[in-house]
């Protein structure tokens, strides 16, 4: 664990008028298109001509609205009626927090930041100032790789394409904190429910499960780099997606506390979320299908309808939706159980 110095980062805090809608969104609707490509770099794609990467997406802890990286801007749907109802200053990823809070990441001058927002105005309330990137490259997908925030929304955890992890107080954000996981190129982060532990996905290196007080690693899942990683709602379990696209491709369950594995399936998986403590909902690599997973059971089924293939996908608070979000589908929502599947608006072209 590296304490970073404190000139390193800056805290400016401002009121900012809310995003009006952008003239050139280039919004389309679905076409069927194949979209896609391995995203597990951590890298946001963009897709010509789509105003939605789908590579990021939050939701509000009460489930009601959903925020997507938009055109350079966070596009934030009401989840009831799947109506697009907001535009907010933001980059390339997203996270919500319990404390009323939305993080996203901003790119100014090769120098990348970390900006906090009241969710329910879009107002910035605070910004901290993360590291000078090696290639000046503006605008969203040359910023974070990830950010989540810890379940009591006290901690904000970034993914750095400088290699870096860093833990930032949300009540004072000059306070940070720059974990040493293995590896140079983290894509993925995902904190236990207690906020305990934060599990470290690398393209170059296996999962590092660290605890979040000390900074100390408690271990490291025996498998090669993974793509995507999310913990169970219980904690009992961690689950991951690998880079391959082969016959090596696997989603993989891992004990929470032996971090020795528990079950496996072939299946190229991208990003990966919880429907309860026994079954996983992924998007794969190349395909428009929804996988629903239960490991315990090996049983499995689809959540069809999309015409684009997903990329994020989340599970409403009250674990009565699947969402899914791709370039040229936009914001996908099936009924958990199975069923048609509901588009949301497309941003204006």
């Amino acid at each position: 664990m590296r304490r970073a110095l404190p000139q390193a980062v800056a805290l400016g805090v401002a009121a900012l008028v809310l995003a009006g809608c952008s003239d050139d969104s280039g919004g389309t609707a679905p076409d069927g298109g194949a979209g896609g490509g391995d995203t597990s770099s951590g890298d946001v794609v963009e897709v010509p001509g789509v105003s939605v990467t789908g590579d990021a997406a939050a939701l509000s802890p009460d489930g009601t609205r959903i925020a997507v990286p938009c055109d350079g801007e966070l596009c934030v749907w009401s989840t009831a009626e799947g109506t697009l109802g907001e535009r907010w200053d933001g980059g390339g990823v997203v996270a919500w927090s319990t404390g009323g809070l939305v993080a996203t990441d901003r790119v100014t001058g090769g120098t990348v930041a970390v900006v906090l927002l009241d969710d329910a105005t879009g107002d910035e309330v605070a910004t901290a100032e993360a590291y000078d990137a090696e290639v000046v490259q503006d605008g969203p997908g040359a910023g974070m790789r990830d950010l989540e925030f810890s379940p009591d929304g006290e901690t904000l955890a970034g993914a750095g394409a400088d290699g870096v992890v860093r833990l930032w107080s949300v009540d004072d954000p000059t306070d940070v904190t720059e974990l040493d996981p293995e590896g140079d190129a983290p894509v993925a982060l995902a904190f236990s429910s207690d906020g305990s532990e934060l599990a470290v996905a690398s393209s170059d290196a296996p999962v590092t499960i660290v605890e979040v007080g000390s900074g100390d690693t408690l271990g490291e899942l025996d498998a090669p780099p993974q793509g995507h990683v999310a913990w169970a709602p219980d904690d009992a379990t961690v689950a991951t997606s690998s880079f391959a696209l082969d016959e090596q491709a696997a989603v993989t369950i891992w004990d929470g506390e032996t971090y020795e594995e528990q079950a496996s399936s072939a299946v190229a998986g991208d990003h990966l979320t919880w429907l309860g403590p026994d079954s996983l909902v992924a998007s794969v690599k190349d395909e428009a299908d929804l996988r629903v997973w239960d490991w315990r059971t090996d049983d499995e089924r689809s959540l069809t309808g999309a015409t684009d293939v997903p990329r994020a996908v989340l599970v409403a608070p009250d674990e009565s939706r699947v969402y899914a979000v791709s370039p040229r589908d936009g914001v996908l929502a099936w009924p958990a159980s199975g069923g048609e599947v509901t588009a949301f608006e497309q941003p204006d072209g």
